[in-house]
């Protein structure tokens, strides 16, 4: 738990920005995968009755829809982590510079340190927090076209008539 709140200090107000950032990106992310899930399955039940037959463009339209909706505001999140972390890099460089002019030789070397610090936990956790949710945007992406093409070979199996 320490090295959490050391993170929080060193980190400045950038830091906090990208968790704040992390925790609504993954919840949406999550959710996305879920939701999809759920409509997979509801899909695959009403597939073979004559309801489901007679609405499964609109059900793979919903689908298609639902995960473009989410893609847009998950891409922008996706996108701003890692500028954010960039923010807390100018920022950190910034004060380490301010550091270095402003003071003696042996208290520069320490806000120079403290400056870095704050450069190098902003831009990691800036990637960190991006990279794997644009890999669990990309599996979500393909589960909902396994879903649509599931969905399709459900309704082709479906018994004439139905």
């Amino acid at each position: 738990m320490s090295t959490l709140r050391e993170l929080f200090a060193n980190g400045g107000p950038a830091f906090i920005a990208i968790m704040v950032l992390a925790v609504l990106l993954y919840e949406r992310t999550f959710h996305l995968m879920l939701d999809l899930r759920r409509r997979r399955a509801l899909a695959r039940r009403y597939a073979g009755s004559a309801s489901g037959a007679a609405n499964w463009p609109a059900v793979q339209e919903e689908l298609r829809e639902t995960f473009r909706q989410q893609r847009i505001a998950i891409g922008a999140m996706i996108a701003a982590a890692p500028l954010l972390g960039l923010l807390g890099t100018v920022k950190g460089m910034v004060a380490s510079f301010e550091s270095l002019a402003s003071q003696g030789a042996s208290r520069s070397m320490e806000g120079m340190a403290r400056g870095i610090s704050e450069v190098l936990i902003d831009t990691e956790s800036g990637l960190v927090v991006a990279i794997p949710a644009l890999l669990l945007l990309y599996l979500a992406h393909r589960q909902m076209e396994n879903a649509v093409q599931d969905c399709a070979r459900w309704m082709a199996a479906a018994p004439p008539g139905v």
